[in-house]
């Protein structure tokens, strides 16, 4: 189950406050930190111990205001670790693939010089370095676009009337890689290896699986990658 953002804040909050005292937290801690009843701190968190977030235990307390009372306390568990450690590696591809569409915007104006075949077999060569399916997905589409590139200016624009507004980004994507690979079919001995169907098969399956503002993003460089390909 998905978590709304007013639960990862508690979440994210008891967890600070656990690492920062290592010793379990008590529900009204919690409250305080953020601002809340104690009563909704204590909602949330048992609602957090439901679905594994959390986990609780009873202790005496030392504190003056709770001294000699058994008290409830709470601490994060290893799910809500991998919780976050995903986060941070999802916030980090999203940097890497910035980084990489900068780069791959750059590259549809120098195929005339360096010619497409070698453009294409550079791409594919980097593309084992990375292991993040965003930006895998951006250098498959970044092959079609220069093997497009190469057919001509008729090609670019024949692609581009592909990008309708109406259309779910997944369409739009697996619409353009599957044109694309039917006219790799007549040309295949001029700059496209074998390993292309393969790799269009990849991208079909990570569309499928992104989210869609990740489709978004992959049809935002995909128009814009055609615009600098012209």
């Amino acid at each position: 189950m998905t978590l709304t953002r007013r639960r990862k804040e508690f979440l994210h909050k008891i967890k600070k406050i656990y690492e920062n005292t290592g010793t379990p937290v008590h529900y009204i801690t919690v409250a305080e930190a953020l601002g809340v009843s104690k009563w909704t701190a204590y909602d949330i968190l048992k609602e957090l111990e439901k679905e594994g977030y959390l986990r609780s235990e009873y202790s005496v307390s030392r504190e003056e205001r709770y001294s000699g009372r058994s008290v409830l306390l709470f601490l994060p568990t290893p799910k809500a670790g991998e919780l976050f450690l995903r986060e941070k590696e999802e916030i980090d591809h999203m940097e890497e693939w910035h980084a990489a569409r900068e780069k791959l915007l750059e590259i549809f104006e120098d195929v005339k010089k360096h010619g497409s075949k070698k453009i294409i077999d550079d791409l594919l060569k980097e593309m084992p370095a990375t292991e993040a399916p965003i930006i895998i997905s951006t250098y498959i589409i970044a092959v079609l676009i220069v093997y497009v590139q190469n057919l001509g200016a008729k090609a670019v624009k024949m692609i581009k009337n592909l990008l309708q507004p109406a259309l779910r980004p997944e369409l739009i994507l697996s619409l353009f890689a599957g044109t694309v690979l039917g006219a790799t079919v007549k040309n295949m001995h001029d700059v496209i290896n074998g390993r292309l169907a393969d790799e269009v098969g990849r991208l079909q399956k990570y569309i499928s699986e992104f989210s869609a503002k990740e489709n978004k993003l992959l049809v935002k460089f995909l128009s814009d990658a055609l615009e600098r390909s012209i």
